[in-house]
């Protein structure tokens, strides 16, 4: 079984570096903690370290946040919670000539249900979530972003302060995933996921990797991820991911 782990991860690695030559490629990293506090109330914390441009590029997003979850029934799950994010912004006014750069927090809420089923060895679930996110407003320094090395404001000169105002934003995210129990250790998934906003469908996200049970306190997570952004102004979009988790359960 280790080998077969060692197997999916050099796959993975390998589909990740050739996919990034037309779009962006990064590695997402996370930790989580669970704490049950009942039969059917759990406690949840967690944090996450996002990369961007060729993995090891430069940083892209560091969040952390915590939340509820209550079983409402055998099958049926409802989950709150709140993540503060942090992210690595680059701007370009709709004239090309001005950019900014700079690190902006977001506040986000999730509140969702999540349906589950066991066919034997398979698992089915189904997640429904709705995501509110807020950015707070900002001022920031934009420069000039001309490629004339004369030009006294090539590359870097200061040009102005900008205000970003504060928005906030509601989505509606699906998921539908099948995992398998292959043993007591190993359980492999794949997954779908869409993101929809107020315009229509904003992304898509396909995932496909391998739950690794050390014990029944720590978890581990390897998997591959491809998101598909529909929209021109997404600020993610397209990205193939290798993502690696952690969770500890007590």
């Amino acid at each position: 079984m280790m080998r077969a782990g060692l197997s999916l991860m050099a796959a993975l690695l390998s589909v990740g570096t050739a996919s990034a030559q037309s779009d962006d490629f990064g590695i997402w990293t996370e930790v989580n903690v669970e704490k049950k506090l009942s039969n059917r109330l759990t406690l949840e914390g967690g944090a996450e370290l996002r990369t961007r441009d060729d993995g090891f590029g430069e940083l892209d997003r560091w969040s952390v946040g915590a939340g509820l979850s209550y079983k409402l029934t055998d099958w049926l799950k409802a989950s709150l919670s709140y993540s503060l994010l942090d992210d690595h912004i680059h701007k370009v006014n709709s004239s090309g000539k001005k950019y900014a750069d700079y690190w902006g927090l977001r506040h986000r809420f999730n509140v969702q249900l999540t349906a589950s089923h066991d066919f034997g060895r398979l698992g089915v679930s189904l997640r429904e979530r709705w995501q509110y996110t807020y950015r707070p407003e900002k001022t920031v320094d934009r420069y000039w972003n001309y490629t004339d090395e004369e030009d006294d404001r090539y590359e870097g000169a200061l040009a102005d302060e900008h205000t970003y105002r504060g928005k906030g934003s509601n989505k509606w995210r699906n998921r539908l995933q099948l995992k398998y129990k292959l043993s007591k250790q190993w359980r492999p998934y794949i997954s779908a996921e869409s993101t929809v906003g107020g315009s229509g469908l904003d992304k898509m996200r396909y995932t496909a990797g391998t739950e690794w049970r050390l014990t029944k306190q720590h978890i581990f997570d390897l998997h591959y991820l491809y998101q598909h952004s529909y929209k021109d102004d997404d600020e993610e979009g397209n990205r193939h991911v290798l993502g690696i988790g952690y969770t500890f359960k007590f």
